[in-house]
């Protein structure tokens, strides 16, 4: 096993490269593009008595967060063992009398997030995210994107006005990469930022988009402005909340559930097999915006002898037509819809703790929902299945985190 030898680096703790290559010569390991990245986020302080670059700070709360860190102390703990080497390439700024390079104090990391526009980190990493699946999808030909939207209270954190926060964000299901996310304002809900979020999305005209959307979000006002959006269609889950259009849904559906299903999929997972039953109906002279099917999905799980423990049914409407989505295709899109909650919501939740973070102050806790959402989906174009066993090794070995930040 190596050691960082550049120097400085043997003064803190001597942090072993492991994984990595020696400091100074990282393979595949060019960060230029997320440093040039976040030096688009708009400097908030005087030009006099800046201790750091922002780009450089926020650099460093990147890092943090890969490696786990869930709030201010932590990413100043990890800020203070990252090594001379790496703070060079970040762009810290060289002490004289210290004769090293700097990382920023805690104090200034809680000035900074509190203060930061988070709405333009979103909106600037979102997009540079968005760019990267593109790469992944290639130029040539037409692009389809799948995306899972929904919205997430930070249970912990509060508003001046004793509110809770609530984010509301796009993510590809397929990669699991968050393109897009905005702060709900206080004393309203998700449902009246579609519009914001698909427009911050930054999806281009000629793109086939599928945006799938829970009950929540099941009203006219969405179903017309997605379905109506050229090349976008939505998939929306219906309850008995709308009571006309579950009631005339469920009409078309009863009759066909005798039937065998148009599709079946089954997982063996934990111990049980879950199933997934699809049938699917034109929609017939249902009065709802851009519709063109209903759906019924049915969930059972059972135990690997056979006994019944849960089964659960879901009703569905989406302006996708039968040509367009199969009964296959549109199960998988349910199905995957979840995604949202298992690739971003519980990881926030579980690895980052997020819920108990009482962060409150200004953009404070969108910022960290910022940089948890571009870490994960940092993870996620590296193919990284266990978030919670990456930010470990990040952790024990911050070289690493390079690796992640690179393009």
């Amino acid at each position: 096993m190596s050691f960082c030898h550049h120097a400085g680096c043997s003064s803190i703790r001597g942090v072993p490269v492991g994984f990595a290559a020696e400091c100074d010569n990282f393979p595949d390991a060019d960060i230029s593009e997320l440093l040039s990245l976040l030096g688009q986020v708009p400097e908030f302080r005087a030009k006099r008595g800046r201790e750091h670059d922002l780009s450089f700070i926020l650099a460093v709360c990147v890092l943090a967060t890969l490696a786990g860190a869930t709030n201010y102390r932590e990413i100043a703990t990890v800020a203070s063992a990252i090594c001379q080497c790496q703070l060079m390439v970040m762009g810290a700024r060289w002490d004289s009398f210290r004769s090293r390079y700097r990382c920023p104090r805690r104090t200034l990391i809680w000035e900074v997030l509190g203060n930061v526009d988070a709405a333009e980190l979103d909106r600037i990493t979102g997009k540079w995210l968005l760019a990267q699946a593109r790469k992944d999808k290639g130029e040539d030909g037409e692009i389809e994107w799948v995306i899972a939207i929904d919205g997430k209270v930070l249970r912990g954190s509060w508003t001046d006005e004793n509110d809770t926060v609530t984010l509301f964000s796009a993510m590809i299901q397929a990669k699991g990469i968050t393109i897009a996310q905005v702060r709900v304002p206080d004393e309203t809900n998700e449902t009246t930022q579609v519009k914001t979020l698909v427009r911050q999305a930054g999806i281009r005209d000629g793109e086939s988009v599928l945006a799938t959307l829970d009950a929540a979000h099941c009203n006219k006002a969405t179903a017309e402005f997605i379905g109506g959006k050229p090349g976008w269609d939505y998939l929306i889950t219906v309850k008995s909340d709308k009571p006309t259009l579950y009631r005339e849904a469920k009409e078309i559906l009863s009759p066909l559930l005798g039937n065998d299903p148009g599709n079946v999929m089954t997982e063996r997972s934990h111990g049980v097999i879950k199933t997934w039953s699809c049938w699917t109906s034109t929609a017939r002279e249902i009065n709802f915006p851009h519709i063109a099917q209903v759906a019924c999905v049915c969930r059972e799980v059972r135990s690997v002898t056979g006994e019944n423990l849960t089964k659960d049914v879901a009703v569905l409407v989406t302006s996708r037509s039968a040509g367009r989505m199969s009964a296959a295709d549109l199960n998988k899109h349910a199905r995957e819809h979840w995604g949202i909650e298992n690739k971003k919501h519980y990881i926030r939740d579980t690895v980052y703790r997020e819920d108990h973070n009482q962060s409150w102050k200004g953009d404070g806790p969108q910022a960290l929902a910022s940089f948890r959402n571009l870490s994960t989906s940092l993870f996620a174009m590296k193919s990284v299945k266990n978030i919670k066993e990456a930010t470990e090794m990040v952790h024990m070995d911050r070289h690493l985190a390079f690796y992640f930040m690179a393009t």
